[in-house]
């Protein structure tokens, strides 16, 4: 796999940034798409940003994997139900289809099932959420 080549200018930059913050997004809705977040979910989070995502995208200016962990914080902190945080990732992927390659595209889809594996494997709720995602990236 390539590795992702960020655009220069520094409205991409703004972009980007908004590119990593909506993939937070979307790991925190299939993480609690159960309406519960467990441990072993955000252990395993930060385990797939640095073992995949960081090295694909290093790259980027500073080091924007970080972006997701920072997003799916947030999304915690201020409690953003599954189905709001999806909503957001399905509108951010829908205006900006440009930035999503198939590279992208698969290591969403992997990240995610590793994810909702990592309790007690996949409930219904995540396996419905998971096939959305799969519909919508294609």
């Amino acid at each position: 796999m390539t590795s992702y080549k960020p655009p220069s200018s520094m409205e991409n930059t703004a972009l980007n940034t908004s590119l990593f913050e909506n993939l937070g997004k979307v790991f925190y809705a299939v993480a609690t798409a159960d309406r519960n977040l467990h441990d072993d979910e955000t252990a395993r989070l930060k385990s797939e940003i640095e073992t995949y995502w960081k090295p694909r995208f290093s790259k980027a200016p500073y080091s924007m994997a970080y972006y997701i962990w920072h997003a799916f914080e947030r999304s915690r902190s201020s409690k953003l139900p599954a189905e709001k945080a999806f909503e957001e990732f399905t509108s951010f992927f829908k205006n900006e289809p440009v930035h999503f390659t198939q590279e992208i595209r698969d290591l969403i889809m992997d990240t995610a099932n590793s994810i909702a594996a990592a309790y007690a494997d996949k409930n219904k709720s995540e396996l419905i959420l998971l096939a959305k995602l799969q519909l919508l990236l294609g």
